[in-house]
């Protein structure tokens, strides 16, 4: 069997092309057995299997919401294009109604009305020939209306912060701007916060023993930032493409360096020590020595990544449950998402269903009439501003 070089050695031999392994190998490598545990072996290991459950967890989501979004795409989107097919001719139908005679001041309002609510819904999806059919009913443009929905966030923004967003010249065009901003001020003003409380606790006097736990957080920090410093170099010395006269090597090892250079930045010890193992730099028994060896610094690093992690996984639970539209405290699996989808299938077939009989119903005038009377009526018990006009 070959030298295999010691775990912090800085001068390493060349990288052989080997496949990927995932880090399931490096946590199996790491983690102490066989006999007895003091507590710190048993917290190394429980960090270990957390960070390992995490980084499944976030994959499992990822590929969760890829499934679903070539569901989505294969069940939602057939019908959406019909749903708005069918809301561009009603408000087509309803701009050619209103150029004839035969309505009153208040049915013509409420068609324009319903025309406007229908219009505006196409034209953000990017419907231009809807834009414009908006504009020619509406006394605002859609521009203005966007602008005041913003304005009205501004200011309930600014109720909650207790401040204002900008100065009195500052204004945001639209929602995006305006919810980034206000992102901004709060995270501005938790960092401020945070910031006063460390302050404070600065200011006050530290016992001995306050002290001497400082101080031992301070020197676990720096071996542990000493220790990935010294696995990082090695597999630059490693990896370095700049040694490479072959081409394709060359771009193997771009590659590598890529992920050892994502990894040391994340400090994630795990990626940079599977990328060891890739490498044949190190072996398994040499991981358990270094474990034994760094316990307290690798402890330091797992608890980072462990908090790492735990973020990432809620930012992307975060992220899929905006991009489907899920309620809040909805609990993302494969059946509470199949289960979700069918409910907005059933949804959008009821109102295409829907849709098609209005069509049908307002081609009699009579009952277009009471159409309009039956809209409003509804949109009165839905509290839904846009259709409440008097009637009586």
């Amino acid at each position: 069997m070959p030298h295999q070089p010691r775990l912090f050695e800085e001068n390493q031999p060349q990288i052989p092309d080997k496949p990927a392994l995932g880090n399931g190998l490096v946590v199996s490598a790491l983690k102490f057995g066989n006999g007895p545990m003091s507590p710190a072996q048993k917290r190394f290991n429980q960090l270990l299997n957390r960070t390992e459950t995490l980084a499944k967890k976030i994959e499992e989501v990822d590929k969760l919401a890829d499934a679903h979004r070539l569901v989505m795409a294969r069940t939602l989107v057939p019908l959406e294009k019909e749903h708005a097919a069918l809301m561009r001719q009603m408000a087509v139908w309803l701009d050619a109604r209103l150029q004839r005679k035969g309505l009153s001041a208040k049915q013509k309002a409420m068609a324009r009305q319903i025309l406007c609510s229908l219009t505006a819904a196409l034209a953000s999806a990017g419907d231009e020939a809807m834009r414009a059919l908006y504009e020619a009913h509406s006394d605002t443009s859609l521009e203005d209306e966007e602008k005041a929905d913003a304005a009205n966030l501004k200011m309930f923004m600014e109720g909650m912060l207790g401040e204002p967003l900008g100065d009195d010249e500052t204004s945001f065009e639209n929602m995006e701007d305006l919810l980034r901003a206000g992102m901004a001020k709060m995270q501005e003003k938790n960092a401020a916060a945070e910031a006063a409380r460390a302050n404070r606790k600065a200011k006050r006097k530290k016992s001995a023993a306050q002290l001497k736990a400082e101080a031992l957080a301070s020197a676990q920090t720096e071996d542990a930032s000493g220790a990935l410093r010294t696995i990082y170099r090695q597999l630059v010395s490693a990896l370095h493409p700049d040694r490479e006269t072959d081409h394709a090597e060359q771009l193997r090892k771009t590659a590598l360096m890529k992920e050892a250079n994502t990894a040391y930045e994340k400090r994630d010890l795990l990626g940079l020590l599977q990328l060891q193992l890739r490498a044949e730099l190190v072996d398994a028994s040499q991981m358990t020595h270094m474990a034994q060896e760094k316990l307290t610094a690798l402890t330091a690093l797992l608890k980072d990544r462990v908090k790492v992690l735990t973020e990432a996984l809620h930012m992307t639970e975060q992220r899929v449950m905006g991009e489907f539209n899920l309620p809040m405290f909805f609990t993302l699996s494969a059946g509470a998402l199949r289960r979700h989808l069918a409910e907005q299938e059933l949804d959008l077939r009821e109102e295409i269903t829907a849709m098609k009989q209005d069509l049908s119903l307002v081609q009699d005038d009579a009952r277009f009439k009471r159409w309009l009377k039956e809209q409003h009526q509804a949109a009165r018990r839905d509290d839904f501003d846009p259709f409440d006009l008097d009637f009586d």
